[in-house]
């Protein structure tokens, strides 16, 4: 089995996309058929796309459509929109316009996910073999919260993300090639970042790593210190080579939240200083003892934080420091993604703390059967520190998860072959029944919660509940937004959470979408659910709508309405209209109004 596996390994791990491709799209076809995309970010992102093939300027990712007449400032990297673009363009002219986005965002997520395949499983076959790469390969769907970033219709750029992780994952464990592996992860660092800044606390992670093999006294100095400097000059080099063809050079402010100049002069200075240091080392100008290779990186490390204090301070703590208090308020913490693991309900977080202890056993078992101290200690704290960075920001807990699945592969695979030696039919079942279960960890732990979750009391709760979650699903579905179309083209006031969708479906101009560089806008519709009739009327009257939608199924009005019982949002659910509006007729689940002036 094992011969077979290195032998046709590659064809294997197609065969595994293939089928679960096919698999996904299965079970997405109504979603896809719908063309129901993931989430907001998703609409977005298809908008962003298609005013760019329309004419709009590469340099440009504003959404004129918004936040008019200036338009809604966006922080998404136009590299992303490469595969959409090139999709679009291969499907337009058979398929039309529409067509070709509904074919686009499904077919490049089943991509993305190929390309996540695919360095995971060489990153296994790196660690372990073929035949637990394959294994890891074959179950990696089972990583719910992973296979969520790469579903059909999920266009947007976590799944990039995840790739370029699995990418640098498989170049930090080249046994061989060492050098050109570090220049490898290097650039895929400094491509993530160009891609989203979520990227720098992981870039640090492993350019961290490879400075522990240079730092790590049973190292070759020389080899050490050549991976040490390709890698930091291929991220440093690689930023400022994407940031050259992404943004234009003087013009870009220094946001928190997207890459900017002082990312370039922070990597810059970081990487001067190291290469200057290790070039002294190996010219035995300066002795290279643990001591000094410790300051050595301590110096490179202030410096950079000297040239970020310098250059941008407003960015030296929270990227969201400076957001709104009230878009912080309800829209920011009212999301589950930017908050601490440990804040989320259970309900949210149980899939990630029950692949977190999958993955510490497998990092327990690891410590005692791998040999290699190098890979235990590279592998422990990439779990560890990736685990740290997903309890401080939930959505980037994914990636711990990759790497304790990573870890759980090495314990599964020995429990199977353990388990084919038993002679006991019952402990043989009962291995691999628990091998399996450590496999789907996330399933497991999610159904457990279901069976311990109390069921509610009071069967009036339990009808709203499904009442309300049914007007969810409708006024979250692709139709109702097309129905707007029968509108002439205008000016509309909607939920943060309801525009994206008018802006995808539609012709229509909204107010803001739930994008915080768009926060003066944001903070306007907020302010005009929770406000007075008055503060509403005044907002909608210099931001001159001209008409107002809303949903019943909107948890977003659901949220203002509970939080603020007399505002805006709460007396329109209880039929109490203002005589500046006038109410129309019901489009499909829409509530529309129009304002006087």
């Amino acid at each position: 089995m094992s011969h077979f596996a290195e032998r046709h390994f590659r064809k294997l791990v197609v065969a595994i996309w293939l089928a679960v491709s096919l698999f996904l799209a299965f079970i997405g076809r109504d979603a896809i058929a719908a063309m129901k995309v993931g989430d907001p970010d998703d609409a977005l992102r298809i908008v962003q796309v298609r005013d760019w093939l329309a004419g709009q300027s590469w340099w440009d990712v504003t959404q004129y459509r918004m936040n008019l007449p200036d338009g809604g400032p966006m922080h998404w990297s136009r590299l992303v929109d490469l595969p959409i673009a090139a999709a679009i363009l291969l499907f337009r002219p058979w398929l039309g316009q529409a067509g070709a986005e509904q074919a686009a965002a499904a077919i490049i997520p089943l991509l993305t996910f190929g390309a996540v395949l695919g360095f995971y499983a060489a990153a296994l076959r790196r660690l372990w073999c073929a035949a637990a790469a394959l294994l890891g390969a074959a179950t990696l769907f089972l990583v719910l919260p992973v296979t969520e970033q790469l579903l059909p219709m999920r266009i947007d750029h976590h799944g990039w993300q995840l790739a370029l992780f699995c990418l640098a994952s498989w170049a930090l464990f080249d046994p061989k090639q060492r050098v050109r592996s570090a220049a490898i992860l290097g650039f895929a660092m400094a491509l993530w970042m160009e891609i989203s800044v979520e990227a720098l606390p992981f870039a640090l992670l492993f350019l961290g790593l490879i400075a522990l093999r240079w730092l790590w006294p049973m190292q070759v100095d020389k080899r050490g210190a050549a991976q040490l400097v390709t890698a930091v000059s291929a991220f440093t080099a690689g930023l400022f080579a994407l940031f050259a063809v992404t943004e234009k050079w003087g013009a870009t402010p220094d946001y928190c939240d997207s890459l900017s100049p002082f990312h370039l002069s922070t990597a810059f200075m970081v990487a001067a200083v190291l290469t200057a240091g290790v070039a002294l080392m190996q010219r035995r100008l300066l002795p290279s003892s643990l001591p000094l290779k410790l300051a050595l990186c301590a110096m490179a490390g202030l410096s950079g934080i000297a040239v970020l204090l310098v250059t941008a301070p407003q960015c030296a703590g929270d990227a969201f420091a400076t957001l709104d208090p009230l878009v912080r308020s309800y829209w920011f913490e009212r999301g589950a993604e930017g908050l601490p693991l440990w804040q989320l309900p259970l309900q949210f977080s149980a899939q990630a703390f029950a692949g977190l202890a999958a993955g510490l056993l497998g990092c327990a078992w690891l410590w005692r059967s791998d040999q290699i101290l190098e890979r235990k200690i590279a592998l422990s704290m990439l779990f560890v520190g990736s685990a740290l960075v997903g309890l401080m920001v939930s959505r980037t807990i994914v990636y711990a998860l990759l790497v304790g699945h990573l870890l759980v592969v090495l314990l599964a695979f020995h429990l199977f072959q353990r388990a084919s030696l038993e002679r006991s039919l019952w402990l043989r079942t009962a291995t691999r029944f628990a091998v399996v279960a450590l496999l789907m960890s996330a399933i497991v732990g999610q159904t457990l919660l279901g069976l311990q979750s109390p069921a509610v009391a009071n069967g009036t709760e339990q009808r709203e509940k499904r009442e309300f979650y049914a007007k969810v699903r409708v006024c979250q579905s692709p139709q109702a937004a097309r129905m707007l179309r029968a509108l002439p083209r205008m000016h509309i006031m909607a939920p943060l959470d309801s525009s994206p969708s008018i802006l995808l479906f539609t012709e229509h101009d909204v107010v803001a979408t739930g994008h915080h560089r768009n926060q003066s806008a944001m903070a306007d519709v907020i302010r005009t659910f929770i406000g007075s009739a008055a503060e509403a009327r005044a907002i909608l009257s210099e931001r001159q709508i001209d008409m107002l939608v809303t949903c019943d199924g909107s948890f977003e009005l659901a949220h203002y309405a509970e939080r603020r019982p007399h505002g805006f949002a709460a007396l329109l659910q209880k039929g109490r209209v203002p005589d500046w509006l006038e109410r129309q007729p019901d489009i499909g689940p829409f509530h529309v109004y129009r304002v006087k002036r």
